[in-house]
């Protein structure tokens, strides 16, 4: 009748009367003494004394389901972010157009030594999410996908229009030219290798940022992230932030095809990338 309604049932015994129900349970379990036939009949035989273990199990696997919940999470809103802002750069941002006078692309496009470098440091920090802390929820977990789904989109969505927004600006301060509010916090104007660099260093660390608001349902700081989880974040982080200020993976000496050079940063434009991350973190 239960199951009938759509619930799942569990149901224990250790008689061989027992192994009819343990076989249609949709978890059968049988206890610690239980004869063969309804051994055989279960999906689960607990070893010890007690029925506490399968309080632990449930609890146990609540948090999985947690877990992977927030890797799925992650996972769409930073190929949502990755692959739309990608998108986008290449097929609606012209450099040439920004700043005349100077051989730039007509298309904006970060050197794939950047992407392997983000795929890299991102998978990275997705696998420490299996050590996360989480809250077993109180009642019964069921996949709801197009909820997820959705929630992932507009986190991606969200980092998006933050990296749209700094690339209009780094563009707007190319040679000479000048961006109001790059040039409110005494920013010299870039060359186009330090666009690229800055713009591989702004969607790097806010990909890595965005776990912590996928991992929760409420404010970020609701509930304290593994030790793992913090760690693989502030190397990751870390990382990035050297590589942007001493960039120095230029595979050749001069230009390859239409893509320049990247040049490193200044510290200036570093402190500037990383309050801008962490300011649209915060909303």
């Amino acid at each position: 009748m239960l199951q009938k309604k759509g619930n799942r049932v569990g149901m224990t015994g250790d008689g061989v009367n027992d192994a009819p129900a343990l076989k249609r349970a949709d978890v059968g379990i049988a206890v610690q003494g239980a004869t063969d036939a309804a051994a055989a009949a279960s999906d689960i035989v607990i070893a010890n004394p007690g029925l506490s273990v399968i309080i632990e199990a449930i609890y146990r696997a609540r948090k999985i389901f947690q877990r992977m919940k927030n890797y799925c999470t992650y996972r769409i809103a930073c190929s949502t972010q990755l692959l739309c802002f990608f998108f986008v750069s290449i097929i609606f941002y012209d450099p040439s157009s920004f700043c005349s006078g100077y051989d730039l692309p007509n298309s904006f496009v970060i050197p794939v030594i950047c992407l392997v470098l983000i795929t890299i440091l991102n998978d990275g920090t997705i696998i420490s999410i299996a050590y996360d802390n989480v809250s077993a929820s109180r009642q019964p977990e069921r996949w709801n996908l197009p909820m997820l789904f959705f929630n992932s989109c507009i986190l991606g969505f969200i980092v998006l229009i933050e990296s749209v927004i700094m690339l209009s600006m780094a563009l707007n301060h190319l040679h000479g030219s000048t961006s109001p509010v790059l040039s409110a916090f005494n920013i010299d104007s870039m060359n186009y290798g330090e666009v690229l660099t800055l713009m591989y260093m702004q969607v790097s660390i806010a990909g890595f940022l965005t776990v912590f608001a996928a991992r929760t349902t409420s404010f970020f700081f609701s509930r304290k992230p593994g030790n793992l989880l913090l760690s693989a974040c502030i190397v990751a982080n870390l990382i990035t932030t050297f590589f942007a200020a001493y960039w120095f993976l230029n595979l050749s000496s001069t230009s390859s095809g239409n893509i320049p050079k990247m040049h490193p940063i200044s510290w200036k434009l570093v402190g500037f990338v990383w309050g801008y991350n962490l300011l649209w973190f915060l909303i």
